[in-house]
């Protein structure tokens, strides 16, 4: 008998323990496409995907999102929700455009601070180029043992505009392996039907490895309605962060005030060596961004 209760008391103990590692960061217009939007046209993800877009815009914004998540493993018990607050500084009202933006999420005595910086210019009418400085600290539980991190990695990305219709974009994320699953270079397609409907595709790989092992695809669709209103659904597969899911959002955007709420369901794998456990997390996402 005590040695049932000794193997019942050790199950518990690692149920307890069991802490997902921290996704990273996206905004709350990426979590709707499911990450997808190399090759948009945005400016408050210049941090977070590709810094180059950020280099056709005119002008600044200050933007906030507040997050939090729902984790579940597999046989639905509840873990450890996470809480995240992010604030993104753009100024593109001159030659050299750049973004600054800091991101902390906590999760029981798991954490992650990300500070980023980043700069673009154009290199012709319709191509762009612009490169973003991360630095990451981040504090991860697998399985009770406490883990710090700290690590900065460069990200490069290009832009260009084929059409008014057509646009790519490419990022090379962490060229220089300054951490252990970093590495990957995407490519990212935008295409716009009319003014109501654009498609986005992302497909990329790890490219330091075996390139059918370590892959993702992403692919989004938005639609505008009633002028001011964005409706956006995405799905995912992403076999180097061993993750897969969905995103829905809205966005109501104004001619400085732009709103975006968005909901996204994402499966995680177990993977000893990225250290995480197998769960499943729904996560909420509002944010609010000015611009002037």
């Amino acid at each position: 008998m005590s040695k049932l209760v000794k193997f019942i008391s050790l199950l518990l103990i690692i149920q307890l323990s069991a802490n997902a590692k921290i996704l990273d960061y996206k905004t709350t217009r990426l979590k709707s496409t499911g990450g997808a939007g190399v090759a948009s046209l945005l400016m408050d993800e210049a941090t977070v995907l590709n810094p180059a877009p950020i280099a056709f815009f005119n002008m600044s914004s200050v933007y906030v999102e507040k997050s939090s998540t729902d984790n579940k493993d597999l046989e639905e018990n509840n873990l450890k929700g996470s809480s995240n607050l992010a604030v993104i500084a753009s100024d593109s009202s001159k030659a050299l455009k750049g973004s600054l933006s800091y991101v902390k999420t906590k999760k029981g005595d798991e954490n992650y601070k990300q500070l980023s910086t980043s700069f673009a210019s154009t290199v012709g009418p319709k191509s762009s180029l612009g490169f973003t400085y991360q630095d990451i600290k981040r504090v991860d539980n697998y399985l009770g043992n406490i883990e710090k991190n700290e690590y900065s990695q460069v990200n490069i990305g290009v832009f260009h505009a084929v059409t008014s219709s057509l646009s790519l974009g490419m990022v090379a994320m962490d060229p220089f392996k300054s951490s252990e699953n970093g590495t990957k270079a995407i490519l990212g397609m935008q295409y716009q039907y009319g003014k109501f409907i654009s498609l986005m595709l992302d497909a990329g790989a790890d490219y330091t490895t075996e390139l059918s092992e370590r892959s993702l695809v992403r692919g989004a669709i938005q639609f505008n309605v009633l002028s001011d209103f964005y409706i956006r659904a995405g799905m995912f597969d992403d076999k180097i962060d061993m993750q897969s899911g969905s995103g829905f959002g809205i966005s109501w955007i104004q001619p400085k005030l732009t709103l975006n709420f968005a909901m996204s369901n994402i499966s995680v794998d177990e993977d000893a060596l990225l250290k995480q456990i197998a769960e499943e997390i729904q996560e909420t996402s509002f944010s609010l961004s000015y611009r002037f």
